[in-house]
Formats: structure tokens, sequence, C-alpha cells
């Protein structure tokens, strides 16, 4: 097991007072990553396929100017820059988002009808009393998840 290692207060001060003196990085010299970039370069890609170009070209270009991205990657953060705040406020769905939808919803609805329905559970002197019963719980993917007995 690693022993910590221990300095004295005057160290850490002087630490403290040579991050203190340190002087402002110019805004050029900062490292940005690529999903900050795309917020202000979201306009221009778009611009650039709206001219015919594919994000296959744009990554070409980007590669071209000393950026090692890939079209996936520009994919990517466009679609992160969409749902976090569009500068066009304009939120664009997946391809096939309608579809998945639309089973997601059947699959709720399908839940929520099993959650009302009622099930014969008890007997009390021949006269059969009824009670909803509990719904499925669902789990992360939208399936069911249903005990595995009936007498918990």
């Amino acid at each position: 097991m690693p022993i910590a290692k221990v300095y004295t207060k005057s160290q850490w001060e002087a630490f403290g007072r040579a991050l203190d003196a340190l002087p402002e990085r110019p805004d050029t010299e900062r490292g940005v990553t690529v999903r900050d970039a795309m917020k202000d370069m979201r306009v221009r890609v778009r611009t650039a396929q709206a001219k015919g170009y594919t994000l296959e070209q744009i990554a070409e270009q980007a590669q071209r100017q000393g950026l090692d991205i890939t079209a996936g990657t520009i994919r990517y953060a466009l679609r992160s820059t969409g749902k976090s705040g569009s500068t066009d406020g304009v939120a664009r769905p997946a391809p096939g988002a309608r579809a998945l939808g639309a089973e997601k919803a059947k699959a709720q609805s399908r839940a929520q009808d099993a959650t009302f329905q009622t099930k014969h559970v008890r007997k009390d002197g021949g006269k059969t009393e009824a009670r909803p019963q509990s719904g499925p719980v669902q789990g992360a993917l939208g399936f069911a998840i249903r005990p595995d007995t009936d007498d918990l």
C-alpha cells in the first residue's frame, strides 16, 4: 500500500503564491473541446452541408487545419449541441427517433393497462375478492419487470 506524501504548510503556501502570480493565458492558447467548439462552428458546418459537402469532406478539411476529428465526431458533437441549447432554437430528432418514440409510447400504454387490471387474489368463505394488481416495474430499456412468483 502506497504511503501518502506529506508536505509542509510553507510548501503549499509557496505553491499557492506561484499559482496566484501566473499571468492570464490568451483565449487563443486555451484548449477547447470539440463539443464546445461545435457550439460556435455548428452554423458553419450546416452551411457547408447546404453547399453540398458531406461530413466526411468537412472532417477532411478539419484535418487539413490540424484538427484530428472524424465525421462521426462532428456528427455526435452537432447532435449533442442540438439537445442542450441550439443556436437556432430548433431541436432536430435523430433519424428513426419517431419510430422509437411510437414503440416506447405503445410499451408505456401496455404497462399502464396492466397496472389497472384486477386479479383474484384471495378467497374468504367462498367469496372471491378482487383488488387492483400492482403494475409491473418498467426497466431502463422499456421492458416490464415482473416478479418470478405471484406470492411474494
